[in-house]
């Protein structure tokens, strides 16, 4: 009898033995997938990474169903599909991740900041800005305080969460946090090396710019091209965007020159990459489209632009903000230029305005741009109420976000006034008007041609109720700095 209890205890042993041999080995493997997954990701290989992902997660599910090893699969799975613009199905999957991190850690964890980053993402890219937002601030409470975070983690939150504020028209809380982010990120060595320092000195020049203070701007996009130049090279998209924004900060200071140079170089970056992606995408064609424009090659601009628009019409996830710069370029160009029919611009601008609308909100900034494209081809169309209307909302939204003395303000003042000229508002019109040069000259160099274009606004006024005497000075100051080989 204590032969055969022996010989059952062996063989319980020995199947104990076998049994944790047979997990080591299926760790073993587990492992493996999920380093090369890891691997997979990290080269941006997103569909390997979900095939390998995939092929894991019931498994991981069965052995591992209240374990970080689940929620990390998740993560980098929900993270891998949102990467790829499948953003379906990355918010479930993140969501998940993010239940399992809360109940496997007593305490926040630098992992649950990440997923929340993630989550945070999706959202941002799909544009439900308040749940970005919200989560962005809670990964950044848990960057705080976790010790094994680091600068990177730490500017990433506070990036996005300027950006976030930017596209709200918070100007005023977005400016310390991108200012914030950049101190972070210089804070995690090379900091030369980030391309998400770039980004962040890109976005707070974007502010500046955005607020008309160019010198700002210029200096905010001179540091992140010379990283992002090092870091991804002097053709890249990323360098194509910043040389963008720049080239609009040299215009507005009158630096012509400067800004022709950098718009040629443009177009040859964008020509390159339409020709290495064989299928541009929207934001190469309208950049092809305003070189174009720059370049008086009108009829091909209009090409450009609508190709853009039908490139971000066809492009996955939901309607891009950017559309809207699309059809507005579009919509500025039927405007502008003679050679087309000015009633093809309102469809562009209505609907520009609808996407607004809906994605920024009513009082956005960019909103009231759009109202003031449309104010002004209104003006055009003879429709003088209606101009004015627009104009007014416009105006008081630009004066909220730049305050009474912003260079958005004096161009909505120009076109209320005008409006008000025509409609035989003479004394509304002259207080506009007054307040539109009195913005410009304080704002802008005494030769720059917009303080030109006042001046003719204002002498119009009076050449109408056969005031020469007070049109004539003034009439007289616009052809000077016209005459002027600086006037910009």
């Amino acid at each position: 009898m204590r032969r055969w209890i022996l010989l059952a205890l062996v063989v319980a042993v020995g199947m104990w033995g076998s049994w944790i041999m047979l997990q080591r080995h299926r760790d073993a493997v587990w492992s493996e997938s999920f380093t090369q997954a890891s691997r997979a990701f990290f080269r941006r290989d997103y569909p390997g990474t979900e095939k390998i992902l995939g092929g894991i997660l019931p498994d991981t599910e069965k052995r591992y169903p209240h374990d970080s090893r689940l929620a990390n699969v998740l993560g980098m799975l929900g993270t891998s599909y949102g990467a790829d613009h499948n953003y379906e199905q990355a918010e479930p999957i993140l969501k998940r991740a993010l239940q399992l991190y809360e109940s496997v850690s007593q305490t926040p964890s630098l992992e649950l900041g990440n997923v929340e980053m993630n989550l945070a993402a999706v959202y941002r890219d799909t544009r439900r800005l308040p749940e970005a937002e919200q989560l962005f601030s809670r990964a950044l409470a848990i960057f705080d305080k976790d010790p094994r975070a680091t600068g990177y983690d730490r500017g990433g939150a506070l990036l996005n969460l300027g950006f976030i504020c930017a596209e709200q028209g918070r100007y005023t809380e977005a400016e310390p946090l991108l200012v914030r982010s950049i101190a972070a990120y210089k804070s995690f060595p090379p900091s030369w090396m980030h391309t998400d320092l770039a980004s962040a000195f890109f976005h707070l020049g974007e502010l500046y710019r955005l607020e008309d203070r160019f010198a700002e701007a210029e200096a905010q996009y001179l540091k992140g091209l010379e990283i992002e130049e090092k870091a991804s090279g002097p053709q890249s998209k990323d360098v194509s965007d910043i040389l963008d924004g720049l080239a609009m900060a040299y215009q507005a200071q009158g630096k012509t020159s400067e800004a022709k140079q950098l718009l040629t170089r443009l177009g040859q970056i964008n020509q390159n990459l339409s020709a290495q992606a064989g299928n541009a995408d929207g934001g190469t064609l309208v950049g092809l489209g305003s070189v174009a424009k720059s370049q008086g090659k009108y009829s091909h601009a209009e090409s450009l632009y609508k190709q853009g628009i039908a490139a971000y019409e066809k492009s996955p996830g939901p309607y891009p903000v950017d559309i809207a710069l699309a059809l507005e370029d579009l919509g500025r160009l039927y405007r502008d230029k003679e050679q087309f029919n000015l009633a093809q611009a309102e469809p562009l601008f209505r609907r520009a305005l609808a996407i607004r609308e809906k994605l920024q909100g009513p009082d956005h900034p960019d909103t009231a741009a759009t109202l003031s494209d449309l104010s002004l081809l209104y003006f055009y169309e003879h429709k003088f109420a209606e101009s004015e209307k627009l104009g007014k909302r416009a105006l008081s939204i630009h004066e909220k976000a730049y305050g009474p003395e912003g260079l958005q303000v004096s161009t909505d003042l120009n076109r209320v006034g005008l409006a008000q000229r025509d409609q035989q508002k003479f004394g509304l019109a002259e207080i506009t008007l007054k307040r539109a040069l009195a913005i410009r000259e304080k704002q802008l160099s005494p030769q720059h041609s917009w303080i030109a274009v006042s001046l003719e606004n204002l002498a119009s006024l009076y050449l109408l109720q056969g005031e020469q005497d007070k049109a004539a000075p003034l009439l007289a100051r616009a052809q000077a700095i016209r005459s002027n080989p600086s006037a910009s």
